[in-house]
């Protein structure tokens, strides 16, 4: 069996793949948890010390009144230093994700009673940057898989489109050997994505897909537009209720950095807020079926709130995260109309838009699609368990075992290169196809001073401002180097997308005695680690 994760920033699904070589058919469906649901909650529930976690549904409910003690949104935090304290205990988002995870496998170890679950597919937002990307697969071993795979979540949206077709034996129905250009449109709970694939039968009437372009945002998703609501609620009812205004200004203040509070905020306050981001996503999941909406709370000081939101005001809060995500896809057309030679310049050659993730059932947003692709989306594409399902079926492809796919192809999804004397030198440039690339970096002084080579990624934070991920520091060494000398730098990103690199000198074509202090993996030491404090 093939195994598939979508680790979502709200929620998670597990899907497995089987192949039955006797009837020539492939089967991939999404694994019920304990609550006969299809989606489990990303929350986890630290109740009482000394026992394990609760991960789901109950621990969401608990969110509410126990707020200090439950992890969500933890997918925002991959790749960050950050810790959780719950409990008089640290966790990392590794860990706290690897709890996730761990509940996940053994959703699908009740499935699998013959067979140890060892490897699986765990899917990423296509803009992850490394670091993140790197974490995932940490919280993957962490969890007990032995074998971890990552695949982008609309890459893994298009194979499970492509499986659709193929269970209902429709793939020359809907392809040729033209290549059609598919687009995925991924607004999930917390993060955004938008690429754009190719499609083409080959000789064999087996699909190629390659993807062309893709941009996006890792601090854009649902999460967004419940804090957004949170906040203009909180300054409505300023307006509405003067004489509460102080509890009221004091939770907005705490609203804007939610949920990064200090520890000094009141645990009342903490317990408010926490109600009032649980009524802002009611709210917002209301306000996609209907034109206005009861928001009410009671602030930390005991007075009772009642105002209404209506569709218009909604639509307003939403606008600015639509100019952003207007950006993305010009990023793309642009960048598409260029990879191809002007062969896609234009959205009315699309074949057809995919919408995957949780926040593409609000009208709006569904709305926005439709104004600038021109088309309906594809229906019949569960939003929920499409990215699962496509996680499943590329881990069949990884085994060699895959019926549906003859290739698959990616691109480099971000810029990668040297810092060196704070100037950036592109090595990997996003976008290229080949994943391979060598620079001739010049020893810019003595060697006795060791300086180490910085290799970064090209990157954004959270306000949108431009940064650089350091991702590994090389010390070298050679018997015959001197300064001015030229030392090879060989970049390669492996199937996951994430980068190595190794150092020739050049003079002599030798190797280089090289130590690479990589900064964002986790050593096996560490893994095991955190491997028994979650056990624990």
């Amino acid at each position: 069996m093939y195994y598939g994760i979508d680790l979502g920033t709200t929620n998670s699904v597990i899907s497995f793949g089987y192949e039955i070589p006797t009837k020539g058919i492939f089967e991939v469906r999404p694994i019920n948890n304990q609550d006969s649901k299809h989606t489990s909650p990303s929350v986890v529930y630290f109740e009482k010390k000394g026992e394990p976690p609760i991960v789901g549904e109950s621990a969401l409910n608990a969110f509410n009144s126990d707020p200090r003690n439950t992890v969500r949104w933890v997918k925002r935090k991959m790749g960050l230093n950050k810790e959780y304290d719950v409990l008089d205990k640290s966790y990392t988002p590794q860990e706290i994700s690897a709890f996730i995870l761990k509940e996940l496998k053994e959703y699908a170890s009740k499935t699998n009673l013959k067979d140890e679950i060892n490897s699986v597919v765990i899917t990423v937002p296509a803009d992850f940057d490394t670091a993140a990307k790197q974490a995932t697969k940490d919280a993957g071993k962490i969890a007990g898989f032995e074998n971890v795979h990552l695949i982008p979540e609309p890459n893994a949206a298009i194979l499970n489109y492509i499986y659709k077709n193929y269970e209902l034996n429709k793939l020359d129905e809907s392809f040729s050997s033209t290549p059609q250009y598919l687009l995925v449109f991924d607004l999930g709970g917390g993060t955004f994505d938008v690429s754009l694939s190719s499609i083409h039968l080959d000789a064999q009437n087996k699909p190629q897909t390659s993807v062309i372009s893709s941009s996006g945002n890792k601090y854009l998703g649902g999460y967004n537009f419940d804090k957004d609501l949170m906040i203009y609620s909180l300054k409505k009812a300023i307006k509405i209720y003067p004489t509460d205004v102080e509890a009221l200004e004091e939770l907005l203040e705490h609203a804007k950095n939610y949920p990064d509070l200090s520890n000094n905020v009141e645990i009342e306050v903490q317990d408010v807020l926490a109600r009032i981001i649980s009524e802002s996503e009611v709210c917002k999941k209301d306000l996609s079926k209907n034109n206005r909406r009861v928001f009410s709370f009671y602030s930390h000081k005991g007075k009772y709130h009642r105002i209404e939101i209506d569709k218009e005001e909604f639509q307003m809060i939403l606008e600015p995260y639509f100019e952003i995500i207007k950006s993305n896809i010009d990023n793309v057309l642009k960048d598409a109309s260029e990879k191809t030679d002007n062969q896609f310049d234009d959205w009315n050659k699309l074949f057809g838009v995919l919408l995957v993730g949780g926040s593409t059932v609000i009208p709006a947003v569904r709305t926005l699609c439709k104004d600038i692709f021109g088309i309906d989306p594809i229906e019949d594409i569960d939003t929920y368990t499409a990215v699962a399902n496509g996680a499943a079926i590329y881990a069949s492809i990884i085994d060699g075992e895959s019926t549906i796919l003859s290739d698959y192809n990616t691109v480099v999804p971000h810029n990668y290169g040297i810092k060196s004397n704070k100037n950036f030198i592109p090595v990997l440039n996003k976008g290229d196809r080949d994943k391979t690339s060598n620079f001739e970096y010049e020893i810019p002084f003595a060697l006795d001073t060791k300086a180490p080579i910085e290799i970064v990624q090209q990157y954004y934070d959270e306000n949108g401002n431009e940064i650089y991920i350091l991702l590994e520091t090389i010390n070298y060494s050679h018997p015959f180097m001197f300064t001015g000398d030229q030392i090879g730098v060989s970049f390669q990103l492996d199937d996951d997308l994430i980068l190595s690199v190794s150092l020739t000198e050049k003079c002599i074509e030798d190797k280089v005695e090289a130590t690479y202090h990589n900064k964002i993996k986790m050593s096996d030491e560490n893994i095991d680690i955190s491997k028994q404090k979650i056990l624990a």
